[in-house]
């Protein structure tokens, strides 16, 4: 109620209008597909004007939480997304003329509040649009999997254009915005990791969970996970289909990413290889990993050339398939860490704005994640991963 309230009263404050608009305030629930805020709908109507529909997130962790993890950065860090890295691509894609189906658009953003444990994002929602999700239970078919890789290019093509063109800007946001969660390297947070991996690894069978610590404990693989490579990039950080909108119109698959709680400096392959991990099953990888790669290095190079660069001069062939040979064994980390909360059972996923521990909530293996990390492992065997 407390935050209904207070997203009423940002609202009223942006719009300083007389007479008082009619904000009405809903709260919802996305099913499992978030746990980080508490998500609402606001309907603002106006004498004369056309109904505004927003859609905010406020910040949901308890001070618990937020200690063990650091997670007052997903908050402030989204805030500078929307208040300084929305208005550099957006002036980069007009400066470029850039047509507006080959833009990278974000959500339009209507405010904030920086209240220390209510923080606060309010944008349009998209869903009025004709937006939707998609099952996050589902795993991708190769249209919907292209088109949010074609989106994950031009994303990363705006940082890599922000680098070549303001090179010393971009080294001073990158250096802002390293990745923050759980960063803090204390014996609670590493007992938490193997609470986690241990849970994980009890779905395999015996015979290859050796072989499986051996990389999600490995030195050489923790020393990319969420940092660069070799190419810096402003980075999603949780690029995946609940984090995604679909449209179907006749001209095609329109897509809209929402929720750069995460955006980092990093690795775009980590994106991309974060996408296929927790977004697919072993049917559709067999047939389409390596395809989809491929595919976002066409896309990437597209959205390149509307800028005036070569991919080649940007990312150059062999730093991308070394990258690749780096991040591959990522895959194993987001299996682990990543993967049981994102496809949890609806009665076992994590329920934002209940003081829930969210460790506590990825250490409940249900029986689709147990059948897609099994196949996950035995791919990275096929792979030489692991």
């Amino acid at each position: 109620m407390a935050d209904a309230l207070a997203l009423e009263q940002l609202v009223r404050e942006k719009l300083d209008e007389r007479p008082r608009p009619d904000v009405k305030v809903e709260r919802f629930d996305s099913g499992g597909a978030n746990y980080t805020s508490a998500l609402f709908k606001i309907l603002v109507s106006r004498s004369g004007w056309d109904d505004l529909h927003l859609f905010a997130k406020v910040a949901s962790f308890s001070e618990a939480m937020r200690t063990k993890v650091n997670a007052d950065w997903i908050y402030t860090n989204e805030q500078f997304v929307y208040t300084r890295i929305v208005k550099i691509y957006d002036e980069l894609q007009q400066s470029y003329d850039i047509p507006l189906e080959h833009r990278f658009l974000f959500p339009k953003y209507f405010g904030h509040s920086s209240t220390h444990g209510h923080e606060a994002i309010v944008t349009d929602d998209l869903s009025v649009l004709g937006y939707k999700s998609y099952d996050r239970l589902a795993s991708m078919d190769w249209e919907y999997a292209s088109k949010s890789v074609e989106t994950l290019a031009k994303f990363h093509a705006l940082s890599m254009v922000f680098a070549h063109e303001q090179p010393e800007e971009f080294e001073k946001i990158a250096a802002e915005m390293q990745y923050g969660i759980g960063v803090s390297g204390d014996e609670a947070a590493k007992d938490i990791y193997v609470k986690v991996v241990e849970s994980s690894l009890a779905t395999l069978p015996e015979d290859c969970r050796d072989r499986v610590r051996k990389v999600v404990y490995s030195e050489d693989v923790m020393k990319y996970h969420n940092k660069p490579v070799k190419k810096v990039v402003l980075a999603h950080g949780d690029f995946r289909l609940s984090n995604l909108l679909f449209k179907k119109k006749e001209e095609g698959l329109l897509v809209r990413t929402v929720d750069y709680q995460m955006m980092h400096a990093g690795c775009a392959l980590a994106d991309l290889i974060y996408f296929i991990t927790v977004g697919s099953d072993k049917q559709f990888r067999e047939k389409y990993f390596y395809k989809l790669i491929d595919f976002y290095r066409q896309q990437l190079q597209l959205a390149l050339s509307r800028f005036s660069l070569d991919i080649e001069d940007v990312y150059p062939k062999t730093m991308f398939d070394e990258e690749l040979s780096v991040i591959l064994s990522h895959v194993v980390v987001i299996g682990v860490m990543i993967l049981p909360s994102v496809i949890a059972d609806v009665d076992d996923a994590p329920k934002a704005g209940s003081n829930f521990d969210v460790f506590e909530s990825m250490v409940k293996p249900g029986r689709l994640y147990t059948e897609r990390f099994n196949e996950l492992i035995q791919d990275c065997i096929d792979w030489g991963v692991v």
